[in-house]
């Protein structure tokens, strides 16, 4: 679907005082979708006064949707056209696509069949053979959703969504009216969430005639993260829905000039209430503005807010100078005797720094550009004092340094030579701080975690995930983070969000996974779901497992995150993922290699 703007959204006062950020809504509620499903050709049966009744026999099925005058739902918006007067009106392009409950048929694709860009009447057709009554209709269609019933629908609202003119995250439910005389039914369709729009005025500050590269918006409540984006599952007989993994951040993408007013829309779960505190970062490729106001109202579904970001008008607005530069990092569980040539491969790939795992005993002498930490005594070595945790760290000369190696020995573990060799190792944690460029700090934390086969490992693996976060929760702050190895972990089968999101999150914290971001629009799989396994993955099980369409995709259980803090001058951003399959023949785990991007900031205003 798409919005096209024939009103103006409302006016934007001035307020006296630059201290607060105005926050104006207006009411979509009354605004609805006619959805009629002149579904043709199926069974008969008892109607159904909720969503519909039987269908007569002989054609193929097929729903026409009708647009009211003031439909609630969007999905593109004319920024410029809405400042001009009139009625926002959302209309029909081609190709949009509907997920329909008929019968005992689920998650079915309905397509608009019309070629015409922007009309308010469609039709929309399904190329399968279904049969019964429409449960339940929902925007948009989700293939990912093909084995969830219509009550336990999932969902994203993305935290990085780019300001196009296209609206990320716009889901709708289909509340049934009336049937037609035809048989068709009218479905009222409601917005599950809410929309802010940000207007971005640099004028008259360092910003102005820079290019806006993205403005983050963080929300919290006393400290704590108030949920604005990320994963969640819905009934699309009634909207309700339940948030999964989730995050206190929402960033949006622009990539346009600074010259007057720039506006754009993003959705975001209606969590916001009155007194939460508002974080806005403006980046530009020099600068970074920062300011924060007070939540003057709660959020409503169906609802728009307007932060008019006029930063000339913020006599509190933080502005500073930024420094750029990148590095590569890696983490790699070396099970091989090969290890000159992964030596040579790492040299020759340029990895500033990365942790190890087993048996990498004679790597360092093929590493001779790289600084080593201390070296652990390896699986079943019982003498001399280095550490007898299985984990290795080294930095390539020139590009980066580390102080203070710390090393911290798990307080549970379960699981003998026989169970997964768990006790074997003294299994822990270590941390390096590492300096990059002789410019920039980040605390580095590499693991080698427990293995999981039964409750009594799990419960093993949830307690040293959440020693770890519960280490950098007390310990760090000062620097970015990057937790990284062998977690023995998966999303889908591990509670990240009791064990470690939870006990990590503060104030202005942020954290990522760069394999989400980059292979799940920012998506964390939920949990407790069916494993998403890499492609060339083997011995797995149809009743657990998913097999991926690529091995960078799937998840694997090294993983590399990374966590910045609001506030503090050196912030890192992962460009991208890589699990990489050049080193396929030297180890049965591939490393994972992330490039990122860190920015200091020294601050000038």
């Amino acid at each position: 679907m798409r919005l096209k703007a024939c009103s103006v959204l409302p006016p934007i006062r001035k307020w006296e005082t630059a201290e607060m950020l105005l926050m104006r809504s207006r009411d979509m509620r009354g605004y609805q979708i006619i959805l009629i499903a002149a579904v043709l050709g199926m069974a008969g049966g008892c109607a159904k006064e909720q969503h519909g009744g039987a269908e007569p026999k002989g054609e193929a099925p097929r729903i026409i949707a009708e647009l009211a005058e003031q439909p609630a739902t969007r999905t593109c918006i004319d920024a410029g056209a809405a400042d001009q007067g009139g009625t926002l009106a959302v209309l029909w392009s081609p190709e949009d696509q509907l997920g329909v409950y008929v019968g005992s048929h689920s998650n079915v694709l309905y397509t608009n069949e019309e070629q015409t860009e922007n009309i308010p009447n469609a039709s929309f057709t399904t190329a399968e053979s279904v049969s019964g009554d429409i449960n339940a209709v929902y925007y948009p269609y989700d293939e990912t959703n093909a084995s969830n019933g219509h009550a336990s629908l999932a969902g994203t609202v993305p935290a990085e969504q780019v300001m196009d003119g296209n609206i990320s995250g716009d889901y709708k439910w289909g509340e049934y009216k009336s049937t037609t005389e035809s048989g068709g039914h009218k479905f009222k369709f409601h917005n599950m969430f809410s929309l802010v729009r940000f207007k971005i005025d640099a004028t008259d500050t360092a910003l102005e005639g820079e290019t806006l590269e993205t403005v983050t918006l963080a929300v919290t409540c006393d400290g704590e993260a108030v949920p604005v984006t990320g994963s969640f599952t819905f009934d699309a007989t009634d909207g309700t829905y339940a948030l999964g993994t989730t995050s206190n951040t929402l960033t949006t993408v622009w990539n346009q000039p600074l010259g007057g007013v720039l506006s754009g829309f993003a959705s975001v779960f209606p969590e916001v209430k009155s007194g939460d505190k508002l974080t806005f970062t403006i980046e530009t490729p020099n600068y970074t503005a920062t300011l924060s106001v007070t939540s003057k109202t709660d959020f409503d579904p169906e609802m728009y807010y307007t932060f008019p970001l006029t930063l000339a008008n913020f006599s509190k607005l933080s502005i500073a100078k930024k420094v750029t530069g990148t590095f590569k990092a890696a983490t790699y569980n070396v099970k091989s005797s090969t290890n000159g040539t992964m030596g040579t491969m790492i040299t020759q790939d340029g990895w500033d720094f990365f942790g190890l795992s087993e048996d990498f005993s004679n790597l360092k002498s093929n590493l001779s550009t790289y600084t080593f930490g201390t070296r652990s005594r390896g699986t079943f070595s019982f003498l001399g004092s280095a550490p007898k945790d299985g984990l290795g760290f080294a930095t390539r000369n020139g590009k980066c340094s580390f102080t203070d190696e710390y090393v911290d020995e798990f307080d549970e573990e379960y699981g003998g030579l026989t169970e997964g060799a768990n006790t074997s190792v003294d299994k822990g944690f270590r941390r390096y701080i590492v300096t990059i460029d002789d410019l920039v700090e980040v605390d580095v934390i590499i693991t080698h975690m427990n293995t999981y086969d039964t409750e009594k490992h799990l419960a093993a693996q949830h307690a040293q995930l959440k020693e770890i976060a519960t280490w950098i929760a007390n310990n760090c702050g000062s620097r970015p983070v990057i937790f990284m190895g062998d977690t023995n972990l998966r999303y889908t089968r591990h509670d990240f969000e009791t064990y470690f999101w939870s006990v990590i999150r503060k104030d202005g914290l942020t954290y990522n996974d760069p394999w989400v971001d980059y292979q799940w629009d920012g998506a964390y799989p939920a949990y407790p779901s069916k494993s998403l396994m890499v492609s060339d993955a083997t011995g797995t099980n149809s009743e657990t497992d998913i097999i991926c369409s690529t091995t960078q995709n799937g998840e694997v259980v090294d993983k590399v995150i990374y966590i910045n803090y609001a506030g503090i001058d050196t912030q890192i951003k992962a460009d991208n993922y890589l699990r990489d399959m050049d080193y396929s023949e030297l180890s049965d785990h591939m490393p994972i290699v992330v490039d990122f991007t860190y920015t200091k900031r020294t601050a000038i205003k």
